[in-house]
C-alpha cells in the first residue's frame, strides 16, 4: 500500500472519529437511547482501529528508528488523555455536569491532537499564540 493512500486512510478515519465523538456527545444530551444501538456501540471502535493501525504502518514505513519525533509523543500523550476524558463523558461520569465538562475538555484535546498533527510540532497551533 502506497504511503499516500495509507495517510488519507487515516486522515479520514481520524475526521470519523472525531465527528463520530461529536454526534454521540450530542446523541448523550438529546437521544440517549440511541447510544444502545449496536452501530453506535460498536463502529467508533473499528474506526479507532484503523486509525491506531494506520497510524503504527505510517510509523513503520517512515522508519522512526528508536527516538520518535516530540510531535508524535505528544499526540499519543494527548490521545490517552482524549480517550479518559471520552471515558468519562460517555460512559462513566456519576453528574451531568461531569460529563459535560469532559466531553468539553475531550473535545478541546482533540483539537489539540488535530493541530499538532497538521503543525507536526508539539505545541500545535499553540505555539502561534
Amino acid at each position: 500500500m502506497s504511503i499516500v493512500w495509507l495517510h488519507k486512510l487515516h486522515v479520514t478515519c481520524a475526521v470519523l472519529t472525531a465527528a463520530g465523538f461529536l454526534l454521540r456527545g450530542w446523541m448523550l444530551w438529546r437521544r440517549p437511547q440511541w447510544l444502545r444501538r449496536r452501530p453506535v456501540r460498536t463502529l467508533p471502535h473499528v474506526i479507532d482501529t484503523v486509525l491506531l493501525a494506520s497510524g503504527l504502518a505510517m510509523l513503520f514505513m517512515f522508519g522512526y528508528g528508536s527516538a520518535p519525533p516530540g510531535w508524535l509523543i505528544a499526540k499519543l500523550v494527548a490521545l490517552l488523555v482524549y480517550i479518559g476524558l471520552g471515558m468519562i463523558a460517555l460512559r462513566f461520569g456519576r453528574s451531568a455536569g461531569q460529563r459535560l465538562a469532559a466531553w468539553i475538555g475531550a473535545v478541546l484535546v482533540l483539537g489539540y491532537i488535530f493541530s499538532v498533527a497538521l503543525t507536526k510540532g508539539p505545541f500545535g497551533y499553540l505555539a502561534w499564540m
